[in-house]
């Protein structure tokens, strides 16, 4: 016998030995391989949108077996998305297919299944919780919630029943503040990073706010990420970075501070690594490729400490946690084509079956916070509202002559990063199109004239910032390529082609050389424990340093701001709770103070300008700690006190002035935290 006879020999045995097959009844071999196909999209390829639309043309075909058993497999398809369709597959299959005896059996269990499971719907709900930095996770029991309070930045606790805030922790200094916190297993006490003089410590404070104990704290870590308890409360999962940049996934003993380093990593940090409720195991995503952004997620056994896949898939798996009764785990995936929240099972830290789609479309923006013993998940979700605003001002005198407008009504709330073109007749901004530091953006223009807005055909998207070059040519932009990859990038305005300039770090927005030929920006040696302003030629590719601070006393704060006449430099550092602006000869030099204040009142991430006449430098400020209104603000070069200019807005930052000297662009708008929990959705009664 043929090697092809054979094949679909086998083929048409197995349909015949298949649920549903009634003898006699003829058969469509090529429907058959059809249906194998739209299995494995489904099953193999996760597509399931993909997998439906092939399902749905089988079950408009001839061969009664193939079509009810492809209506099962698609109710099955729309189950894992939360849609409704699937009942109606199923009821389909019972009024069409009586004869398909297998798979009229399959769509009635599932049907069964289905309403069963209606008094138990799974419910999303927003939390009653302050609007703040959603740094934090629930107690245990549900009863409160952690995070960092904005205005005071301590760490700080919500009775989840009433929304009622009160402070666990209470700064010393200026500039010492909390990050990250998790409450203990009992919910008695709460784990957080502390910031102060440069170092990141870890630190546990009793619930009644006792006096805090460090435990731990080392200068030769640049960063230190608090993970989660271990279930029985006597150690702290971290994840340590290290200054010559490799990552240890270490415990630190609640008792006597000291550590035991699980796994080190080189270059990249695992993601969300989390214990399993048996203490057995920790699970986190890691990168497929050290250059992907897409993770796949692993099990690491602490009993011999061996490593094993859970989930692989080329898409972007993220872990989120365990489920309380340790026999399954969440993550988030965007193998449907959207981010939605998965659920597989697990036993003896291996996957089993194949994951199910739990709530499709929760977005890039989820932050997750972790679950409560009943089985109930919190997450935070933060929506950034930007505008990009031109106000016409009187520097001279300081007077606001048109009040401040938008540039653009177009996508309201996702437009940033306005820079003027030298001319003067055009204003290039970034308008987003997905969430995220490194999401997509599109590269807006609007004409000074008509005020009519184009895009630019840019082939480079992942962008942070940009900015014109001297000529109008061409773009300087910080962007990501290949995903995972940063660097400073020339973009070509007319083709939209780009081409790497220099390969940094995440970094502050640099600035062009008068003449086109050269940038400035900041370059970090981590080795060295510094970082610097350099110049580079573009065409030489070298490099001199113009400044440098040491990393841990003080840092740089902000972008570069190269003076109208190229001759130049202005920054911001940060040094012991102050934020500083200072002057730098552009060709070398001495760098001139100019304004020393209190770093709190000066937004994260601001930017510093220029006024066309090269006397001042613009700044904003805030009007209190903690607080969304700022001021617009000028230092003359030649020293002296600052002056309040009279334009204010909801945290104003990314200033451009024209070269006309009277009107300028910026950013100002403010994000909004928001706590959801997702409930009902866990097999009955888990408990950990």
């Amino acid at each position: 016998m043929k090697p092809s006879t054979l094949l679909l020999f086998v083929v048409a045995l197995a349909a015949a030995l298949s649920p549903g097959y009634a003898p006699g009844q003829s058969k469509d071999t090529r429907a058959e391989v059809a249906l194998q196909a739209a299995i494995k999209k489904e099953a193999v390829d996760g597509d399931l949108k993909s997998a439906i639309e092939q399902y749905k043309k089988l079950a408009q075909g001839r061969d009664r077996a193939v079509a009810a058993k492809a209506l099962v497999r698609m109710g099955q398809c729309y189950e894992k998305l939360g849609d409704a369709e699937s009942r109606k597959a199923y009821e389909r299959v019972l009024r069409d297919y009586a004869d398909q005896t297998g798979a009229v059996a399959e769509a009635r269990a599932r049907l069964t299944a289905l309403k069963s499971a209606e008094p138990s719907t799974i419910t999303v709900r927003q939390v009653r919780a302050p609007n703040t930095n959603i740094f934090g996770a629930p107690s245990r029991d549900g009863a409160y919630l952690t995070f960092q309070d904005e205005s005071s930045l301590d760490v700080a606790i919500c009775d989840l029943a009433t929304g009622q805030t009160r402070q666990l922790t209470k700064h010393k200094s200026a500039w010492e503040f909390a990050f990250d916190s998790r409450p203990s297993p009992d919910g008695k006490q709460v784990a957080y990073t502390w910031f102060r003089d440069g170092i990141y410590e870890l630190r546990v404070v009793g619930l009644e706010g006792t006096e805090p104990r460090v435990l731990y704290s080392n200068a030769e870590v640049m960063w230190l990420q608090l993970e989660d308890w271990s279930p029985d409360g006597k150690s702290i999962l971290t994840v340590l970075t290290r200054k010559d940049r490799t990552n240890q996934m270490a415990l630190v003993s609640v008792r006597d501070g000291s550590v035991r380093v699980l796994k080190t990593f080189a270059e990249r940090a695992p993601g969300r690594p989390r214990f399993s409720p048996d203490g057995r195991y920790i699970a986190y995503a890691f990168p497929q490729r050290p250059e992907s952004v897409e993770q796949d997620i692993f099990v690491f056994a602490l009993d011999g400490g061996h490593e094993t896949p859970l989930i692989q898939h080329p898409a972007n798996d993220g872990f989120l946690d365990w489920t309380p009764d340790g026999k399954g785990m969440l993550f988030f995936s965007d193998r449907t084509g959207t981010v939605g929240v998965w659920r597989t099972q697990v036993a003896e830290g291996k996957s089993q079956g194949t994951p199910e789609l739990v709530k499709p479309d929760l977005g890039l923006a989820l932050t997750p916070m972790g679950f409560t013993r009943n089985g109930s998940y919190y997450y935070g979700v933060k929506t950034q509202m930007n505008d990009v605003y031109i106000a016409e001002l009187d520097l001279a005198t300081g007077k606001l002559i048109s009040a401040p407008s938008l540039a653009t009504q177009r996508l309201a709330g996702s437009n940033e990063r306005p820079d003027w073109s030298p001319d003067g007749r055009q204003l290039l901004y970034l308008s987003r199109r997905a969430p995220g530091a490194w999401g997509a953006r599109a590269l807006c223009v609007r004409s000074t004239e008509s005020g009519e807005v184009r895009e630019l055909a840019s082939k480079l998207n992942r962008v942070s910032w940009v900015r014109w070059s001297p000529d109008g040519r061409s773009l300087l932009a910080a962007g990501q390529h290949p995903p995972g990859e940063f660097n400073r990038f020339r973009i070509d305005v007319q083709t939209g082609d780009f081409e790497p300039i220099v390969k940094t770090t995440f970094g502050w927005p640099s600035a062009w050389s008068g003449d086109g030929k050269a940038i400035f920006y900041h370059k970090s040696d981590s080795a060295a424990n510094r970082s610097a302003i350099v110049v580079r030629d573009l065409e030489t590719g070298q490099e001199k340093e113009l400044h440098s601070l040491a990393k841990g006393s003080s840092n740089y704060a902000g972008g570069l701001a190269l003076s109208r006449d190229g001759r130049q430099l202005a920054f911001e550092s940060s040094e012991s709770g102050s934020k500083i602006i200072k002057v730098l000869p552009a060709a070398g030099g001495e760098a001139r103070e100019l304004l020393r204040g209190d770093g709190s009142l000066m937004p994260p991430g601001g930017t510093i300008a220029w006024t066309p006449d090269g006397r001042s430098v613009l700044f904003a400020r805030r009007t209190s700690r903690g607080g969304l209104k700022t001021e617009l603000w000028s230092i003359s070069v030649q020293g002296g006190e600052p002056r309040k200019l009279e334009l204010t807005a909801e945290n104003m930052r990314d200033l451009s002035v024209h070269p006309d000297g009277r009107h300028i662009a910026f950013t100002a708008g403010q994000a909004r935290s928001e706590v959801w929990v997702m409930e009902n959705f866990l097999p009955a009664n888990p408990s950990r």
